[in-house]
């Protein structure tokens, strides 16, 4: 294993520096595309990460702590800020259900009036009393 890493270090070490460049900023600005805040910072930090390796590995230790610190702040607020949206969300639906039931109670409401006026409209066009006269014994 030791050896596959000395070998990537040796190409790494090859690379020009401008391709070095271009090579850590691409999944920046592929995650620029998915307009998401959370995969940007994610992907800025991994790729500010991997520049402080490959610039100063001998501080490979301080650059792993606090790149854990910071993705792991990230990974903290981005569940607040979900949690937060799932409950607009939630509201939202609510808020619109309840117009739907308002909505239908109203339509069901103007539905029986039509129905009894109509009904009591029919009932008068052919003479037919709505009271009941007494029968002769």
């Amino acid at each position: 294993m030791q050896s596959w890493f000395d070998q990537w270090a040796a190409l790494l070490s090859s690379v020009p520096e401008e391709m070095a460049l271009a090579a850590l900023l691409l999944p920046v600005v592929l995650a620029i595309f998915s307009k998401r805040v959370i995969v940007v910072l994610g992907s800025l930090l991994l790729a500010l990460l991997a520049l402080c390796a490959f610039v100063a590995p001998t501080n490979m230790a301080v650059t792993l702590v606090t790149g854990s610190y910071f993705g792991s702040l990230m990974v903290a607020l981005s569940g607040i800020f979900a949690r937060r949206r799932a409950e607009a969300i939630q509201a939202e639906f609510s808020r619109l259900r309840s117009d739907v039931n308002e909505l239908l109670a109203a339509e069901n409401r103007r539905f029986l009036l039509e129905l009894k006026s109509s009904t009591a409209a029919d009932e008068q066009s052919a003479g037919v009393s709505t009271t009941v006269k007494p029968s002769a014994e």
